[in-house]
């Protein structure tokens, strides 16, 4: 057994190590100059694990999907292999609006148990290829079967694994809030880094910086600040989803990590938050940001941060004198 598929044999194999071996097999087996696996955010197509020797793509590099031509093939409007996509009207458009020169595309939906579309496993040519490509689409389909299957595994195990972590870190609290402490935030997107990485999940983060604690303390005194810190966390966590986890992160100011969420998602939950620290007396700035490959959590982390101090110079809420 060769090197690059014996890890299979000695632990539960992992999506993206997984990714990587088909990509190499179909490298060799149906020599295209790209093949790649995807995930599909919701907006847009990103590739998670690529084998690469023709086009500048390269992991963590994303296409809005409207852009890509596997939206037709999982529609079902244009075949699974095209030997010449100019002989596919969708596929035909999508080229010549493209930077990229592609003579060939190979494309299947990557999909979970419960029918939700995960991503693709895709592959591209610069030059067309002759109609016995085609001839590959049996084994396109039993290689994309048995990634799913890896994948399933992967995604129930994570799931796990992460029930555990948070478990744990209910340990690391602010013990005025109540709610995950600095530490325990870092923690948290130092766990979930490798996990966004492989699976390519959608996610956003929050920045909320409250306004006023340090009036509030200066002329009501610290219990006044401490109260006004208190009633913030709890509309906090109150509005938040299921999934989203809310942290301490400095004096007056908080993080939220907001899984499978979007740019317009993070943007109203942010909303929504801004409200519910209005209702009980709370003003605040808030700024979002995406998790992206490229970036990571720390820039994703930092891009909210600049964006919730932009907020913050544009709004300059006047403290209240009674």
């Amino acid at each position: 057994m060769s090197s690059h598929y014996s890890h299979f044999a000695h632990s539960p194999p992992r999506f993206d190590l997984a990714s990587d071996a088909i990509l190499t097999y179909l490298r060799n087996e149906i020599p295209l100059g790209f093949w790649g696996v995807t995930r599909f955010d919701g907006e847009r197509q990103v590739y998670l694990t690529v084998n690469n020797v023709a086009f500048p793509v390269t992991s963590g590099d994303s296409v809005a999907w409207a852009d890509s031509m596997c939206q037709y093939m999982v529609l079902g409007e244009s075949p699974n292999i095209a030997p010449d996509v100019r002989e596919v009207p969708q596929y035909a458009a999508i080229e010549e609006a493209s930077a990229l020169s592609i003579g060939t595309y190979v494309g299947l939906p990557l999909v979970t148990s419960d029918g939700t579309l995960f991503g693709t496993l895709c592959g591209f040519d610069e030059k067309p290829h002759e109609d016995s490509l085609e001839t590959h689409q049996s084994l396109l389909e039993l290689l994309v079967s048995l990634l799913a299957n890896v994948l399933e595994a992967d995604l129930d195990r994570t799931a796990v694994q992460r029930a555990l972590e948070q478990a744990e870190l209910r340990a690391s609290t602010d013990t005025l809030t109540g709610l995950l402490n600095r530490g325990g935030w870092e923690r948290l997107l130092e766990h979930e880094e490798a996990r966004y990485r492989r699976f390519g999940d959608p996610g956003a983060v929050i920045s909320v910086d409250l306004d006023h604690l340090k009036p509030i303390n200066d002329t009501k005194g610290h219990h006044a600040g401490d109260e006004y810190l208190r009633t913030a966390a709890r509309a906090l966590a109150d509005n938040v989803r299921s999934a989203d986890i809310v942290a301490r992160v400095g004096g007056d100011e908080f993080g939220i990590l907001a899984p499978k969420t979007t740019a317009d998602d993070a943007e109203e939950l942010a909303r929504r938050l801004s409200q519910a620290l209005h209702a009980v007396g709370v003003t605040a700035s808030f700024g979002h940001a995406q998790y992206t490959i490229a970036e990571g959590f720390a820039g994703a982390w930092k891009a909210a941060d600049t964006a919730m101090y932009q907020q913050k110079k544009t709004r300059r809420e006047p403290f209240p004198s009674r």
